[in-house]
């Protein structure tokens, strides 16, 4: 089992050059969200668990050079990363501080986060204590995944494996697979005006099925997978799983679905 809110994909270079490749996928409807839910020029935002920081430039370029833009993780690590590639931001800064425990001396016109409850204990305390770093009128916004969709409109053995193995380590370890599809409880639950809500996913099938995207989530567990003697790389084929896997649903004339990204926003008074 996971220690309480820890990220289990880890801190490591390889892990943040992952995770800056998954945005290539994820930033559109994130861009899409935070728009709509009302980021402009000049506002002050908190982006929690900036990880790379790839929200944090979305939410940087939203509210432009009059803005700005502090963001947060628990990882020296992962700061550490972000801010070797995007120091030339000014707009952004960065700091180390815990969710579970945020007590920053100022409040924000917006907070923002992208799969970031999902890796906490309990979403519903953090979002508590996120509400009090608002200022009257701000926004609230979160995007998180569900991971539970039949993924494949055609059951294949391949794809049943790793579908397998990625729920079933989240499961095991306390991530939410379920997060997304839990928002709006859980704004209510934390006192929280309803939320206006968005829904969107990556789809494709034969050369445009985002296999790489699953491909992805399993290469970061895989420390732990092997650490748990479950897999290895090389029993998985990790090299070749992206196109064994897209073979495996063109020879079915299938479809691939990616996480569901909900999308959850609100004016808080």
């Amino acid at each position: 089992m996971r220690e309480q809110n820890r990220y289990v994909l880890g801190e490591s270079e390889t892990e943040h050059s992952r995770l800056r490749d998954q945005s290539v996928v994820f930033d559109p409807p994130t861009i899409q969200l935070l728009t709509e839910a009302g980021l402009t020029e000049g506002m002050s935002v908190l982006d929690i668990g900036t990880g790379a920081g790839d929200v944090a430039v979305i939410a940087a370029d939203l509210v432009g050079p009059s803005g700005h833009v502090l963001a947060v993780d628990r990882s020296p690590e992962a700061l550490g990363g972000a801010r070797r590639r995007l120091g030339h931001r000014q707009e952004i800064e960065f700091a180390e501080a815990d969710l579970t425990v945020l007590d920053l001396d100022r409040q924000f016109d917006a907070i923002v986060g992208r799969a970031v409850l999902m890796h906490v204990s309990s979403p519903v305390e953090v979002l508590e204590r996120l509400r009090r770093h608002l200022r009257p009128g701000g926004l609230m916004v979160m995007h998180e995944f569900d991971l539970t969709q039949q993924w494949t409109s055609v059951s294949t053995p391949l794809w049943d494996r790793v579908r397998t193995l990625i729920l079933q380590t989240f499961e095991s370890i306390g991530i939410h697979n379920t997060l997304g599809r839990d928002l709006f409880a859980a704004f209510r639950s934390a006192g929280l005006p309803d939320p206006h809500l968005t829904l969107g996913a990556p789809v494709g099938g034969g050369a445009e099925a985002p296999s790489f995207g699953w491909v992805n989530v399993l290469a970061g567990l895989l420390p732990y997978l092997e650490q748990q003697g479950i897999v290895t790389a090389d029993e998985i084929g990790i090299d070749s799983l992206t196109q064994r896997l897209t073979d495996e649903l063109d020879a079915e004339d299938a479809t691939l679905l990616g996480p569901l990204m909900y999308g959850a926003y609100c004016t808080v008074d």
